[in-house]
């Protein structure tokens, strides 16, 4: 169920809900006469979830007395062909300043963009292109950790693998051959993980997302879903800071009792701070209390309120 799916219902007011379903997300946008639309996005472990998920929301709206109708027509088919850096100028209020996008010297269709960049907050936006410009390869890069040098090593990486991140897969975590900064390896998202352009709908389907990471922060055999949590979620990897330190992945699962973390019997993402505050309160728990902490490479620590490791020893483990 690629394609948006509406359900109206008209009774006191005038109510609409549509929903869309693409690979493991649940896309809703809903309203009424009344007040301004409102839109979701739900990430589910699997197709077959996302599904299934989509289904018991249909059939909820269809008990509550709405009733599908034709669905709207998609801003995206419009635009289809409309090369995707007009779409994104096109984008902008009409009070905004001018979108300019301006050819990097020494690359074929690369553009780039500066967001205030001599702010502490300010970033530079860099467009691959390909399709003759109707998709492209986005990343951006923190301006205060911008060195003309280390983007060109990645571009130089990045123009010859542009297609890499539409070839129907979710991501894919690739080796540097040569060190980019201090990273040795990529991460490509397609469009619907990397979320570019989610805002666009013109866009959205035709942006995809790459940038340099360091080994241990993406799991060498992370589904879409721990990837979606990793990059989008509460621990979100600051992947446009260029000049960070290596943000390892962490997953963990507890049982520690008595505290104030509610047991989660199934492995989440977290961040390293949050297994040092476990660890912290580990020592006076229950003796049925336990830890489990998940690294990059599927290696797994169990921790106990007598075990004798110190955090250097579990972020060792993380980093790798």
């Amino acid at each position: 169920m690629t394609s948006w799916r509406r359900f109206e219902r008209h009774e006191t007011t005038f109510e609409y809900w549509e929903i869309r379903q693409e690979g493991i997300r649940c896309f809703l946008r809903w309203g009424s006469g009344r007040t301004p639309g409102k839109a979701s996005t739900t990430t589910l472990e699997d197709e077959e979830r996302a599904r299934g998920h989509a289904a018991r929301k249909i059939n909820e709206r269809l008990r509550k007395g709405f009733t599908e109708v034709d669905p709207p027509s998609d801003p995206a088919d419009a635009e289809a062909g409309t090369p995707v850096l007009d779409v994104i100028a096109g984008s902008v209020g009409p009070y905004a300043p001018a979108a300019s996008y301006l050819p990097v010297d020494g690359f074929d269709e690369v553009y780039r963009r500066g967001h205030s960049p001599g702010h502490p907050m300010g970033f530079y936006e860099y467009y691959v292109l390909r399709e003759q410009g109707r998709s492209v390869v986005r990343f951006a890069v923190r301006a205060g950790s911008h060195q003309d040098g280390t983007v060109a090593g990645f571009l130089e990486f990045l123009c010859s693998r542009r297609d890499l991140a539409f070839d129907g897969r979710s991501h894919h975590k690739v080796p540097l051959p040569s060190p980019v900064g201090s990273f040795d390896h990529a991460l490509f998202c397609s469009p619907a993980l990397g979320r570019a352009c989610a805002a666009i709908p013109g866009a959205a389907a035709r942006v995809a997302t790459a940038f340099p990471v360091f080994d241990c922060e993406i799991g060498d055999e992370d589904p879409e879903v721990l990837v979606d949590a990793r990059i989008h979620g509460h621990a979100s990897l600051p992947y446009s800071d260029w000049g960070r330190s290596p943000y390892p992945a962490v997953d963990m699962r507890f049982d520690v009792q008595p505290s104030y973390y509610r047991p989660s019997p199934k492995f989440k993402v977290h961040r390293a701070a949050d297994v040092q505050k476990l660890m912290d309160v580990l020592p006076k728990a229950s003796s049925q209390s336990w830890l489990e902490v998940r690294s990059f490479r599927g290696e797994t620590m169990r921790l106990a309120p007598d075990t004798s490791l110190s955090f250097a020893d579990v972020l060792s483990l993380l980093v790798g």
